[in-house]
């Protein structure tokens, strides 16, 4: 039998059983659109995860203040002793060591602001120049802080899109004066507004 024949048998097969052909077709083409629609949702899932980590820094380390040693059960135990806070002192240390290329200390809380009338409470991340490279955020306007000793820091803050909405509305918010808590510092940025953070 040629190629010749068995296509016009096939066809011959099919065209006699236009039912069952269609259905075939029918049942083809719903598993190859699973197929294509499962491996889409599972690469968008993916790059998801891979986004994700890469805005948190695919090579960041968070230092948090803890013990080095254990005790056991002690007076101590019972006191509610805490870890000593890390200082910038520490920070300054880990920067000579030769694996590591930036360090940005953080101080985070929240804290009441206010400019002119308004006022919000709004989380506050306290910390250096290299904290921009290290998180891979973007500037919406302005910059964002000079590089300069932490220990002499300058009263310059860098605002959320959403903090420079909701205070200065329509008014421009670079080089204005607001209250960070008790003091007064200088806008001379602005994130943009995909800005966050995860831990």
């Amino acid at each position: 039998m040629r190629s010749g024949d068995i296509l016009r048998f096939s066809l011959g097969a099919l065209q006699g059983n236009r039912v069952r052909t269609m259905l075939m077709l029918l049942a083809m083409s719903i598993g190859v659109a699973a197929v294509v629609l499962l491996t889409a949702v599972g690469e968008g899932a993916r790059l998801f995860v891979v986004n994700e980590f890469a805005s948190l820094g695919t090579n960041l380390l968070i230092v948090l203040p803890g013990r080095s040693e254990t005790a056991g059960i002690g007076p101590s135990s019972f006191m509610g002793e805490t870890p000593r806070d890390l200082t910038i002192r520490d920070a300054m240390a880990l920067v000579r060591h030769s694996a590591v290329r930036r360090v940005a200390p953080l101080n985070v809380g929240e804290v009441h602001v206010s400019w002119r009338q308004r006022e919000r409470e709004v989380p506050v991340i306290g910390s250096t120049s290299e904290l921009l490279a290290i998180r891979h955020w973007k500037m919406a306007q302005g910059r964002f802080l000079p590089p300069g000793d932490p220990e002499l820091a300058a009263p310059l803050c860098v605002i959320g899109a959403k903090v420079r909405k909701e205070l200065f509305g329509p008014h421009p918010a670079l080089g204005e004066m607001m209250s960070i808590g008790d003091r007064r510092c200088r806008v001379i940025g602005i994130m943009g507004s995909e800005g966050r953070s995860i831990g």
